[in-house]
């Protein structure tokens, strides 16, 4: 089995190492295109994940993201010919129209809805072979393409078949695990999506820095440069061991979907704040269903403060609630990547 992966984002790293892992495990041959984008080049070398670099990303601009697509597609095109994969997996716009093309198929994997990325769905849903999504996304209907299953893509690294957070890694940079940290993550919205989109204001972010310091230490991860009055407070260790130090938190806070879900299913408590609150229906679930997050809009932040401060007052118990609603929703979801790798097989051998 060869198998390509298209991999724009570090959550897609995430996403599909384990199936990279287990493809190779069983004597098949993977191969990653890889963007210039955050930290995923150097994700896969710290996975050894093989990759090929094809594009940088564009700087949110409309007409420079339209250029590196359709110059990623052509390259996509160029070396999936040279590779000869048995499929292409990814959460890609490109991959679709290679398959078409090379007559291979092709999975779409997405957790977002199609009306969060309208542009995405446009274009990679009518050209790839399944569209792939969490369950919970059943009011979208893509007929026989559509493979959904009972769970979220961070359940794909995640779950604990896979992920055992290990206490060394934030004991090597003096955090005791018995005692409270925190996190607080801002991303750069620049994707095609996040047009118009804001995320948590930095007169918010500051207080919370301020409560939360009179509580513990305070670790700060960014998609880009902090600015000067945080950088005392930055994330200090390879991108890899992140999960690691989330684990062991007694509270995320930020404006990134990804890390708010991986907050949730680690089953640490955690609340976002962006514009995307109250629109994506997988963190509705684990808002609504299982207790596990809480959403802000960016000018809820007076709320998102004073439910900080509530936490903070009563922290083991919400702890211990958060673990509880985690119990309860591992129970109802799967381990995605062994998932993957069946339906992979499954839809090879037809």
């Amino acid at each position: 089995m060869k198998v390509l992966f298209d991999l724009g984002h570090p959550a897609h790293v995430h996403l599909f190492r384990n199936l990279i892992k287990k493809v190779t495990s069983e004597g098949g041959e993977v191969l990653a295109a890889t963007r210039y984008k955050d930290v995923t080049v150097d994700l896969c070398k710290a996975y050894k994940i093989p990759q090929i670099v094809l594009s940088r990303a564009y700087s949110g601009n409309i007409i420079a993201g339209c250029w590196e697509f359709l110059l990623r597609t052509a390259k996509l095109l160029r070396l999936a010919c040279k590779f000869k994969p048995d499929a292409l997996l990814g959460s890609s716009m490109s991959i679709g129209i290679v398959g078409r093309i090379i007559n291979r198929p092709s999975f779409v994997f997405v957790e977002d809805d199609a009306h969060i990325v309208p542009m995405f769905a446009y274009v990679a849903y009518p050209t790839c072979n399944y569209v792939v999504t969490p369950d919970c996304l059943k009011h979208e209907n893509y007929g026989t393409k559509h493979l959904m299953y009972p769970g979220y893509h961070e359940l794909a690294y995640l779950h604990p078949d896979h992920f055992t957070p290990d206490p060394s890694v934030p004991r090597s940079i003096g955090l005791d695990i018995d005692k409270p940290y925190y996190i607080i993550r801002f991303v750069s919205l620049k994707a095609h999506h996040d047009i118009l989109a804001s995320g948590l204001p930095f007169e918010a972010a500051q207080t919370l820095v301020n409560i939360l310091s009179n509580h513990g230490q305070v670790l700060i991860t960014t998609e880009g440069q902090l600015p000067d009055k945080f950088k005392k407070y930055q994330f200090p260790l390879p991108p890899e061991k992140l999960h690691d130090i989330l684990a062991f938190a007694s509270m995320y806070i930020g404006d990134s979907q990804t890390v708010t879900i991986e907050a949730s299913v680690l089953g640490v408590p955690c609340m976002r704040c962006n514009t995307f609150a109250g629109r994506i229906t997988c963190l509705e679930e684990l808002d609504n269903k299982y207790g596990l997050t809480r959403g802000f809009l960016p000018d809820e932040t007076e709320r998102l403060i004073a439910t900080t401060q509530e936490w903070l007052a009563d922290l083991e118990n919400v702890k211990r609630q958060i673990q509880t609603r985690r119990k309860k929703m591992l129970e109802e979801k799967i381990n995605l990547a062994d998932w993957q790798w069946r339906t992979l097989c499954e839809k090879l051998r037809r």
